[in-house]
């Protein structure tokens, strides 16, 4: 029963978030990550442009067809539209699957780079909620971002090698594969949501290994959370203005409701919720 409910409050707490957000002057949050994802693209694109187009000369040279000189049969035309379009074609697919990793790799580097974010939305959400002031501090708001960077990279290995573990089973007994979907999501959805979650639990100066066992302790809302910023994040561009910064304020709400947080919400709606 308290998982179902803990899970009623993961999905409360994100759903609320954008409101939340837009009616206590936090709207500007969603923007930040836009202009990230923009500027991490166009340097990517500028870093990467030079190796991938040397490979994929490369590549392309590896697969010339050799046409034998002069000749004019119908199979030597073939080969020769072949080696005119293989660089083409190569230098597409190359592109194509280094746009796929860095899609796959691009949450946790959000997670990363958009850590002193999501710590200030953490802290600023419970502020507004609970009256209790944390006074700003550069030398803190960095320890908190460092912390968040931290799990977020220990959680990005922890989900790969977890990961690489379920393809390593599947491969050897294939009939485990639509389990091996169900698990992957919720293994993604449990990093995920514990990344929110820890940006609460740094706050009260809780070690690692504590946040892990309050993490656990509400695990439905966790997961929750999880599963909805990773679904939301799989949305081009919108997710990755909308999906942290809502996820990081519906870990502070859902935690909130769940201790009896003291509301002091000028939204009625929002007190009510936390009061029912």
């Amino acid at each position: 029963m308290s998982f179902t409910r803990d899970f009623g409050l993961g999905l409360s707490g994100f759903f609320r978030a954008f409101g939340f957000a837009m009616s206590n002057r936090m709207g500007w949050l969603f923007l930040v990550p836009v202009l990230l994802w923009v500027l991490l693209a166009i340097g990517l694109v500028a870093v990467l442009q030079g190796p991938v187009d040397r490979l994929s000369d490369w590549v392309a040279l590896q697969l010339e067809v050799p046409v034998q000189e002069g000749a004019q049969d119908w199979w030597s035309d073939v080969k020769a539209f072949f080696n005119g379009a293989r660089e083409v074609i190569v230098a597409i697919l190359l592109k194509l699957a280094v746009a796929y990793l860095l899609f796959v790799a691009n949450k946790y580097i959000v997670l990363i780079l958009l850590s002193p974010l999501l710590a200030y939305a953490s802290e600023r959400t419970e502020e507004i909620i609970t009256g209790r002031s944390f006074p700003f501090s550069w030398g803190q708001l960095m320890k908190d971002a460092l912390r968040g960077a931290l799990i977020a990279l220990r959680n990005g290995i922890m989900e790969l090698a977890i990961t690489v573990g379920i393809w390593f089973l599947t491969l050897f007994v294939p009939v485990l594969a639509p389990v091996s979907f169900v698990l992957l999501f919720t293994v993604s959805a449990y990093f995920y949501g514990f990344s929110m979650f820890d940006y609460v639990f740094e706050r009260r100066r809780m070690r690692i290994g504590e946040s892990v066992k309050a993490v656990n302790d509400r695990i439905g809302a966790v997961l929750a959370n999880g599963a909805l910023f990773s679904l939301v994040m799989k949305l081009p561009l919108l997710g990755v203005m909308f999906a942290p910064v809502l996820a990081s304020i519906g870990a502070v709400l859902a935690t909130l409701k769940k201790e009896g947080g003291l509301p002091s919400l000028s939204q009625d709606s929002d007190r009510r919720w936390l009061d029912r």
